[in-house]
């Protein structure tokens, strides 16, 4: 199992993960803070979420093995455990069916609630706003 679970360390500003990639990695964070960025290469990027120690990133993905739906940036240095999808599989494996559906649901309603999200705001017009 060493060899399936390794530390790593990322740089100040440095990718963990890229939305729209997919990896073979999740990463729990130990040490250091993480932007969880939508649409980081666009003219508007939204910051989801600041995550720090104890948190998860790119767990998701190897769930149901799509690409990711956001970046992931260490915000400073940033100290993690990284998990193999592998070793993410055999882990995801040992848990009761239901439990592993229910798990399979809800990562499917956020990928669906994203989708949703991203249509709305595209459908913005912004030329037409105007300062009252």
């Amino acid at each position: 199992m060493a060899s399936k679970i390794k530390r790593r360390t990322f740089a100040e500003n440095s990718y963990l993960l890229k939305e729209g990639e997919r990896t073979e990695t999740a990463f729990l964070i130990m040490s250091g803070k993480v932007e969880i960025r939508l649409s980081d290469l666009s003219d508007n990027p939204h910051t989801l979420a600041i995550l720090s120690k104890g948190d998860v990133v790119g767990e998701m993905s190897l769930i149901d093995n799509s690409p990711h739906m956001a970046s992931a940036i260490a915000m400073e240095k940033t100290e993690v455990v990284a998990l193999s999808a592998e070793e993410f599989k055999k882990r995801i494996d040992n848990m009761d069916s239901v439990t592993r559906g229910i798990l399979k649901i809800l990562v499917k309603r956020i990928r669906q609630m994203r989708e949703i999200i991203g249509m709305k705001s595209s459908e913005t017009n912004w030329s037409e706003w105007e300062n009252n």
